[in-house]
């Protein structure tokens, strides 16, 4: 089943084309242009999108903390909510 709000694949031409852009100006010691990272970003995941929407309530998990205790989200969130950075290293 499609899921209309999913990123549409991206063209394999432009999808190289990125890759081309990119390597060449790193290789340069060139500075990227935002847009254009923002495309070679695209084109490696070539349209994959996981996680929830942008905007949506993250489901409530719970998780050990440094020292073994069980914290859940709703736990840490409390009455003023609570703000969750997930980051993305270079490696996965």
């Amino acid at each position: 089943m499609n899921d209309p709000a999913a990123p549409a694949k991206m063209d394999s031409a432009v999808k190289a084309e990125a890759f081309h852009q990119v390597l060449a100006k790193m290789a340069a010691g060139e500075k990227l242009d935002p847009a254009l990272w923002n495309r070679f970003v695209d084109a490696q995941n070539d349209g994959l999108r996981t996680g929830p929407a942008v905007g949506s309530r993250a489901p409530d998990f719970a998780l050990p903390d440094q020292d073994g205790r069980l914290r859940s989200l709703a736990d840490l969130a409390g009455p003023n909510g609570l703000l969750l950075v997930f980051t993305r290293s270079a490696d996965w």
